[in-house]
């Protein structure tokens, strides 16, 4: 993936920290916004417009942590800052010498790719276990490469393990880095030593526009990965037929028609009941993370199968959410299909999907790649939808014909009074409606103002929420 920036890659075989280090790294040098950074804004077809740069968090966790081997499985990235130096640190799974099984071999093509685009590389050694074999064995294959390695002997914890580690001198490389993640010892030190060893970039000409951030969630085995690895054009996210090959929630770069995105790959949504695993009732979280820390959330549907009450338990987390949103029908092209097929589908999500009636759908297939860049294009249409401000007199218009065509019901005897509207908020659109007894309007009268604000301005794929003041 191209990202701008130099690239260090953490290596290492299973469990000796390294997603550890990547979080540690990323909180301790989170990339601040350029000047410039902005977000899109816009209505309908205007240029999008730029708004007030987001806040950088000083501390943010990007890799799941389990005791587990083999939790990372995709190469995860961040952008991340240290002496003025911007880089790209990549997570990836653990180095298994001897894979006997296609899905770990998988892992070892990823580690490959990273170690490919990296400009240097992090070896990762644990202090308690001391050398192991496989660690002599990646050792040898990380020379073979012929980029700088720096030792990073992780799990220092005391004195002991320090003097205990001075073996791993003899696999060879440069003057060891002893950290502690635990600790957050030798972290920053560690940093220095990478600024000061990575090649010399152009950072000015990096992009000032912020990526469009999108989630891809669904439950497992829906075709998720397959469909950023299409977007792509390249094996970038593991694919498997068992459900559960993603496991965290993964951040992947992207321009389109000199649009940024970020898509993010997340792990398949099941049941809560239906988890009985503590390494998967994380991955899910980061997944609902992901949603609410996201611009559009694209829920994958399998066509090949019955829309699950999992499904509608996404689809109202989204809503609920006020996030924007597309639906993604997949696996179109094993369906046998006639004049009627199309339609019968839609009928279908609309009955069973009631709650994001207002949102456009998509029909791919991340086999053929068919119609599967259509999933960037309409996001960024119902992004600006979603980002989109009405004037004030344009709304107060609507409302005086709405309540002269049909005024609320009474309710008790008493008539609630719409005066006014204006809108206050947009991600999502949010209006808010001045009159006297507010408190007696209906959700059915309350839907007929939302359909028609919809009717009137757009805001295709995006929630519509009303709030009423007393005046």
């Amino acid at each position: 993936m191209e990202t701008g920036y130099p690239t260090v890659a953490i290596v290492g075989r299973p469990n000796v920290g390294k997603s550890s280090l990547f979080n540690r790294i990323t909180a301790a040098a989170p990339v601040r916004p350029k000047q410039g950074h902005t977000d899109f804004e816009g209505n309908g077809d205007e240029p999008m417009q730029p708004v007030r740069p987001r806040k950088t968090k000083k501390s943010r966790k990007f890799a799941v942590v389990h005791d587990t081997p083999g939790v990372t499985r995709d190469r995860n990235y961040a952008d991340v800052e240290w002496n003025d130096r911007t880089f790209t640190i990549v997570d990836t799974g653990g180095l298994d010498v001897d894979p006997n099984d296609r899905l770990i071999d998988n892992v070892q093509l990823q580690v490959d790719a990273a170690l490919d685009e990296a400009s240097l590389v992090l070896f990762v050694v644990d202090a308690r276990t001391g050398i192991m074999p496989h660690d002599i064995t990646v050792a040898d294959k990380l020379r073979t490469a012929g980029k700088p390695i720096f030792l990073v002997v992780n799990k220092v914890d005391s004195d002991r393990f320090r003097n205990e580690a001075a073996e791993f001198y003899s696999l060879g490389f440069s003057e060891p880095t002893w950290t502690s993640c635990v600790q957050n010892d030798g972290i920053r030190e560690l940093l220095d030593r990478v600024v000061e060893e990575l090649p010399d970039t152009d950072e000015t000409s990096e992009g000032g526009a912020a990526a469009m951030k999108i989630a891809i969630v669904g439950r497992p085995n829906v075709g998720k990965s397959s469909l950023i690895n299409n977007l792509l054009g390249e094996a970038r996210m593991i694919v498997d037929d068992r459900p559960g090959t993603t496991r965290d929630a993964v951040n992947i770069r992207i321009v389109h028609d000199n649009i940024p995105f970020e898509v993010v790959d997340t792990a398949g949504m099941r049941r809560k009941s239906a988890i009985n695993d503590a390494l998967e009732s994380v991955t899910v979280q980061r997944a609902i993370h992901s949603i609410r820390q996201s611009d559009i959330a694209v829920l994958v549907l399998d066509v090949t199968q019955e829309i699950a009450q999992q499904d509608k338990a996404i689809a109202n987390f989204i809503e609920r959410q006020g996030k924007a949103s597309v639906l993604v029908l997949n696996k179109w092209d094993l369906v046998e299909k006639d004049n009627t097929t199309h339609p019968a589908f839609m009928d279908r999500i609309d009955a069973q999907l009631p709650q994001l009636h207002y949102v456009p759908r998509v029909f791919v297939s991340a086999l053929t790649g068919q119609r599967v860049t259509h999933i960037l294009e309409i996001a960024l249409e119902v992004y600006r939808e979603y980002c989109t401000r009405i004037p004030t007199p344009d709304l107060n218009q609507l409302l005086l014909e709405l309540r002269t065509a049909h005024p609320p019901p009474r309710v008790k005897g008493v008539r609630p009074a719409l005066k006014y509207i204006t809108q206050v908020e947009s991600k999502p659109p949010t209006f808010l409606i001045f009159g006297r007894n507010l408190r007696r309007i209906r959700p059915p009268y309350e839907a007929y103002l939302v359909n028609s604000i919809r009717a009137e301005f757009g805001f295709n794929g995006t929630p519509i929420r009303i709030f009423y003041r007393q005046s």
